[in-house]
């Protein structure tokens, strides 16, 4: 019987006992928060209101365009100066490209690499079962265009909702009218569900081209046709993991509160320098054990309930529900 506490346990076990899948853990959560398009969306609207969420947005779609114009009319103004400050200017662009490509390389290819690394760790009979980064990250770096593109595509369609639902909120500012108000509220409402919906499609998308090695067109339809079928379980699961993530991101915060904040104070006021830098270090490092771990094990999760769902399919807990009341 499908069950997400089981899907659940396998990954929570995948993840704590392949410490090494956390490296792809790291790079991985690059991509979004905890590596999930829909926990970012919903981490945002939670810590934010209605209307300062929205403007939010609006203002980082909006800020990252006259970010562009900046820098397409500082390189247009940078060749007005000598040409040892052209060198030394193009140098430093250059090497930046250089490091945020690897980056983006690091973080596709590891998205890729531990969906496959769940895969062959689910079917493998040994226990003990290792795969090796470099064999897991060179499979990744296959998908990488394709695994690139859906990851491009989830953030076209979600900054394109995002600039829909806040189109009212600018006609607001010229003429704040009740009409106006309640089409925004309708459009929010409309917004969480579609935006988390093509966040989970992209996600079986992956999964398809990685796993089955599907082309990018056909892994999105056998995605949406997975999702349009399992709809309800694919969003069980989803709060499943936003209130996992959600609770574990509290108790982190609380025991840096608790341990940490009180050696950083103590460091401030006796002027300790060595202490603090120690202290900053270890939040630091704290925050990225974790969130590498929170993104294997969400990875783990969603590649296994890929799996089951389409080799089995599921029954989500509020249809079990309702069949016993019936």
């Amino acid at each position: 019987m499908f069950s997400h506490r089981s899907l659940l346990k396998q990954a929570l076990n995948i993840a704590w006992k392949h410490k090494y899948l956390w490296f792809f853990g790291l790079f991985a959560s690059f991509i979004a928060a905890s590596g999930s398009w829909e926990y970012q969306i919903l981490t945002n609207n939670v810590n934010q209101n209605l209307v300062d969420g929205s403007y939010s947005h609006l203002n980082n779609i909006l800020a990252m365009g006259e970010m562009m114009r900046s820098f397409c009319l500082g390189i247009a103004n940078l060749f007005q100066y000598d040409f040892l400050s052209i060198l030394n200017a193009l140098t430093i662009i250059l090497v930046t490209l250089i490091l945020l490509a690897i980056i983006v390389w690091l973080a596709i290819s590891s998205q890729a690499a531990l969906v496959d690394s769940v895969k062959k760790l689910l079917n493998s009979r040994k226990k003990d079962n290792l795969l090796s980064i470099r064999e897991s990250l060179t499979t990744g770096h296959l998908h990488f265009w394709p695994v690139l593109g859906l990851n491009i595509t989830i953030k076209i369609l979600t900054c394109f909702i995002f600039l829909i639902v806040g189109l009212p909120l600018l006609f607001m500012v010229i003429s704040n009218t009740t009409t106006l108000a309640i089409i925004y509220t309708v459009l929010f409402v409309i917004f969480i569900p579609v935006a988390t919906g093509l966040s989970l499609i992209i996600k079986y998308a992956i999964a398809y081209q990685v796993l089955e090695k599907k082309s990018f067109v056909a892994s999105l339809e056998h995605a949406e046709k997975l999702f349009r079928k399992n709809w309800l379980v694919s969003l069980e699961m989803a709060v499943i993991l936003f209130i996992i993530n959600f609770l574990a991101s509290g108790l982190i915060l609380l025991a840096m509160s608790l341990i940490l904040l009180p050696l950083l104070l103590l460091g401030a006021v006796f002027n300790m320098g060595g202490l603090i830098i120690i202290v900053i270090a270890l939040a630091i490092l704290l925050i990225i054990i974790v969130g590498s771990f929170l993104t294997t094990f969400q990875i783990a999760t969603w590649t296994s309930l890929f799996l089951r769902l389409k080799e089995k399919g599921g029954l989500a807990k509020l249809e079990r529900i309702f069949r016993r009341k019936k």
